[in-house]
């Protein structure tokens, strides 16, 4: 129950998190700060997810362990049954053999009986009455010697069958006392399993109210992404972006070439990327070379761009060509270039933010240069 009050509680907090962070409804045209502040709180949601995300995770391990304890338990009661099951048989066993040895030594007693009363009776005649009446003197002698050697016979036979008998009967209470001890062992291993298994539950059940509360901030996030892609249109509407207007030729005509490298990722262009990047240039140079530059929804870093174009049609190759966008798919998030000329295995190139030489090794800067065309993969945008 504490464990529930405890997720409760972080559910009512997520909800007003959730409130706090909702984007008002506009009216009016966006601003930086507009930007800013959506981009803080989509940070705070990530941040907040991450933390959902661990926790879910932490439970989720925990009730793995959960299971692999229950299993264990399982294979446990599964050998105690097994073992229950033989010394079951076992005893059995012991009763069948003690109940025929139990019936043997009342038939010897019966025997016995009998020859001890032929002893009786025996006694009860002279000796020379009964070596009168028998056939012979030696045979007399046999009968004498026989009913001995019977009577001593039956005796041991009698001692032996009660030994054997003592012996099993304590085979057969050490065989219950395993029982009961097996028994036991079954009761306590069956009483730790349910324990887990409550448990399992309960952890199970903090594991996806975790999901649950990621799952709710996902869709917040989702929507303050879009309200976050209005305000980029916007404010690229805003700087003349979608009217197309040339910058400082000496720096591929970029539009935005007096915002670099001093307001680098300020905001983004009317293609979803940000200014003073490689890939806002490339983007620029296709869409003033060829009238159009499609929209990526965001998927915008240089090495996605590949397979972006092969998804919308565009031819991608290994051979450069004069108005093709070179990429390089090396590091996080690849590099976009421009190709101005192509002459032999080499390529001469305009690009944005690639720190060298020429830029001081300043992010953001504009520069040309020629390199080996084997460093780059190439969009063909033309038609």
């Amino acid at each position: 129950m504490k464990m529930k009050r405890s997720i409760y509680s972080l559910c009512l907090a997520s909800l007003a998190i959730l409130a706090s962070i909702l984007p008002a409804p506009r009216t009016s045209a966006y601003t930086q700060q507009d930007l800013n502040n959506v981009n803080s709180k989509i940070s705070e949601l990530r941040t907040q997810m991450n933390e959902y995300e661990a926790q879910a995770s932490a439970f989720a391990a925990e009730a793995n362990s959960i299971q692999n304890e229950i299993n264990s338990l399982r294979v446990q009661q599964a050998s105690l049954k097994t073992q229950i099951e033989l010394k079951e048989a076992e005893r059995q066993q012991l009763i069948i053999e003690i109940d025929t040895i139990t019936k043997r030594i009342n038939t010897n007693s019966d025997t016995v009986g009998y020859t001890i009363a032929q002893f009786y009776y025996n006694d009860e005649i002279s000796t020379l009455e009964r070596m009168a009446s028998s056939d012979s003197f030696s045979s007399f002698i046999d009968e004498e010697m026989q009913m001995s050697s019977i009577s001593d016979t039956l005796s041991k036979i009698i001692e032996e069958n009660k030994n054997l008998k003592a012996e099993l009967e304590t085979k057969k209470k050490n065989a219950e006392l395993i029982l009961k001890d097996l028994d036991a062992q079954r009761t306590q291993l069956a009483q730790l399993e349910s324990e887990q298994a409550v448990l399992l539950a309960q952890t199970r059940e903090s594991e996806n109210s975790y999901r649950q509360l990621k799952a709710g901030l996902a869709a917040q996030k989702a929507a303050l992404e879009e309200e976050q892609q209005k305000i980029l249109t916007d404010l690229a509407r805003q700087y003349n972006v979608t009217g197309v207007t040339a910058g400082d030729p000496r720096k591929g005509g970029y539009p935005y070439s007096n915002q670099c490298p001093q307001n680098k990722d300020a905001f983004a262009d009317q293609w979803g990327m940000y200014i003073c990047e490689c890939v806002s240039y490339t983007a620029w140079k296709v869409y003033s070379t060829y009238g159009y530059m499609p929209y990526w929804g965001g998927r915008g870093n240089a090495k996605q761009w590949p397979a972006n174009a092969r998804a919308a049609g565009y031819t991608v190759s290994n051979i450069p060509k004069v108005g093709t966008v070179g990429i390089s798919t090396g590091g996080a998030y690849g590099h976009a270039v421009w190709v101005e000329a192509v002459s032999g295995n080499r390529v001469y190139i305009s690009q944005y933010n690639y720190r060298n030489a020429a830029t001081g090794y300043r992010a953001g800067e504009y520069s040309e240069q020629w390199v080996d065309k084997g460093m780059y993969q190439y969009i063909y945008f033309g038609k």
